[in-house]
């Protein structure tokens, strides 16, 4: 009978643990490969590609789904404490925000096929156009600073937020300047669900605050943190 001594045992946890990281640094790039095909689809208005938004998430909810499940099993049988805890409780929370930024692009997606796509109006295109970009600048750097493991990420990220909110107020403005109630639902739909995924960003940069130093950085800084 194979038996496997406790340096072994402690080797393969160790690979265990890395590909975990490697495989949500990989989730939340192909959530980010489908946000910016969502953002030629909406700027272009091609509903091919709106498709393809709708289609490709199916491997990122496989992908989330044998993630979480991995997380669980190793944190069972394991038994993990101190930093590797910390580590692992708070991969649960990212992967859960990478997994909802994949359906809200989705949703945006959905709401362009629902419409059979739009005509807005120049100023409301780029203020759409702008969002789209910032959002999706920031979702990227939120994977970066999980990546990296990065602890002051989250402040910068926090910072950075303000000119996402910004435009989707501007875009809240402009929304009058749509003659069609449906049209207008929709659009606003999408500048907040964009809005959310720049906030899914800085969560995960606060998390990974929270795992390298045991706290989360806004708590520190302005005693909350977005949930």
């Amino acid at each position: 009978m194979t038996t496997h001594s406790s340096q072994d045992i402690r080797q393969q946890y160790e690979l265990d643990l890395e590909r975990l990281r490697a495989d949500t640094v990989r989730l939340g790039a192909l959530v980010l490969e489908n946000a910016k095909r969502l953002t030629d689809a909406f700027l272009e208005n091609r509903l091919d590609l709106a498709r393809e938004v709708v289609a490709a998430d199916n491997e990122i909810d496989a992908l989330y789904a044998d993630l979480e499940r991995s997380v669980f099993m190793l944190i069972a049988l394991q038994q993990p404490v101190a930093g590797d805890l910390r580590l692992l409780t708070a991969m649960i929370r990212i992967l859960y925000e990478l997994e909802r930024s994949g359906d809200l692009v989705v949703n945006c997606a959905q709401g362009l096929l629902h419409q059979d796509g739009y005509d807005l109006p120049p100023a409301i295109h780029g203020v759409m156009a702008r969002l789209f970009q910032a959002s999706a600048e920031m979702f990227g750097k939120g994977i970066d600073a999980f990546a990296d493991m990065d602890p002051a990420a989250a402040l910068r990220l926090d910072a950075e937020d303000d000119v996402v909110d910004d435009l989707t107020g501007e875009l809240y403005e402009r929304i009058g300047e749509l003659g069609d109630i449906d049209l207008a639902i929709e659009i606003s739909r999408t500048g907040r669900y964009m809005e959310r995924i720049a906030d899914h960003a800085v969560n995960i940069a606060d998390h990974c605050c929270f795992i390298v130093t045991g706290s989360f950085s806004r708590i520190r800084a302005v005693g909350t943190i977005d949930e």
